[in-house]
């Protein structure tokens, strides 16, 4: 009996064996049938009708990557839907892996023990083996997808949820370091706790932005005229406050007027100079510059030091990445600085670029258009 065949004949018992293996898991025991069978029927149909359909070498190939020709009547195949739905029961990977190791073998066992061992069979092995590797990678694919979404989702609900307890003790702090009736090594105290709470609101608003970027793909805007130059001055006045110590310059050249959010581009700035400030020499000049062009304004912002790795330059825009060998993170700092740059960059319809040698230091070039695409 050829392979197809046999599991079709036979896909109550199969799945039996499948509904037991998988109760045998943590996850599993308080399931029902239903929910323990989940796909599993619709994929047994899947592998049946692959095993009969012909391939070519190159068919194969991508199957084994898990590209191979869906036969699924729907968007979703069977395991995409399986590998969703065991990320949601919470299953580990290896769990779910594992229901296919069961049913590899359960059908393999299953099979041979009625038909027998032939050339025809060891053919039709296979085939099964490639069309279980197939589910298998659509599962793990969608069981991934599933995970990071929902760990994006949770992370924005709990950025969400802490900023009102968060803003009631900055302004309970701020308010007790004012009172006169509080002697000054309390009121002293309160002024530290305001100042620690803003700067975990600072990380919730970077935790928040990441989470938006990741689940929305752009950070949305509120796009008004304004002046790049002007925004520029008023962030590093701020910085300049903050960081007395450290010598800011500014240059400015042509019409620096563009249709953008302002918000959003006094972050990208203040996310850069921030850089600068935490990576630069402490006694070398940090410059910014905002230049007007025909169609785009550009923004420099340059600081002296430490030339960066180039393996460190082709990810330096990516999210909680930090080579080995730099030095910790600031205070208050959450790793997602350079990547919100980039996401507000992109979001504006601009690019965001960086250049670094042991002689010139190290320059990060903002290009954004003057008027944004629709």
């Amino acid at each position: 009996m050829k392979l197809s065949t046999f599991i079709l004949d036979n896909i109550e018992p199969i799945l039996k064996q499948w509904e037991e293996f998988a109760r045998s898991l943590q996850p599993g025991r308080l399931m029902t049938v239903t929910a323990l069978r989940d796909d599993a029927e619709r994929m047994l149909q899947f592998i049946a009708a692959d095993i009969e359909t012909p391939q070519s070498r190159a068919q194969q190939r991508q199957k084994s990557i898990g590209r191979g020709l869906q036969l699924a009547d729907r968007a979703d195949s069977a395991a995409h839907d399986h590998g969703k739905a065991r990320a949601v029961d919470h299953f580990t990977f290896s769990e779910m892996v594992s229901e296919y190791r069961a049913l590899r073998a359960a059908v393999t066992r299953m099979w041979l023990d009625s038909a027998g061992v032939d050339a025809e069979s060891v053919a039709q092995l296979v085939r099964f083996n490639e069309a279980v590797d197939q589910v298998l990678a659509e599962s793990v694919v969608r069981f991934a997808t599933t995970l990071e979404r929902e760990s994006d989702l949770f992370t924005a609900s709990i950025g969400h949820d802490l900023r009102n307890p968060l803003n009631s003790i900055v302004s309970s702090s701020e308010m007790l370091a004012q009172s006169t009736l509080l002697p000054d090594p309390e009121r002293a105290a309160a002024k530290r706790i305001a100042n620690s709470a803003l700067r975990m609101a600072g990380m919730l608003a970077e935790l928040q932005d990441f989470s938006r970027s990741r689940l929305h793909g752009l950070i949305h805007l509120s796009l008004e005229h304004a002046d790049v130059a002007q925004i520029c001055k008023d962030v590093m006045a701020e910085i300049a406050a903050t960081h007395p110590t450290y010598s800011l310059g500014f240059v400015e050249s042509g019409d620096t007027a563009a249709i953008v959010d302002r918000k959003r581009i006094g972050q990208l700035i203040s996310n850069l100079v921030g850089n600068a400030v935490q990576h630069g020499t402490p006694s070398g000049t940090i410059c910014v510059s905002a230049q007007g062009g025909e169609q785009h304004v550009r923004i420099e912002v340059h600081n002296e030091g430490p030339k960066i790795d180039p393996a460190r330059l082709k990810d330096i825009f990516e999210p909680l990445h930090r080579a080995p060998s730099e030095a910790p993170r600031a205070p208050g700092s959450l790793g997602l600085g350079l990547y919100i740059v980039r996401r507000i960059a992109v979001a504006h319809g601009g690019t965001v670029s960086v250049t670094s040698t042991e002689t010139d230091g190290t320059t990060f070039v903002v290009v954004i258009p003057r008027t944004p695409k629709n």
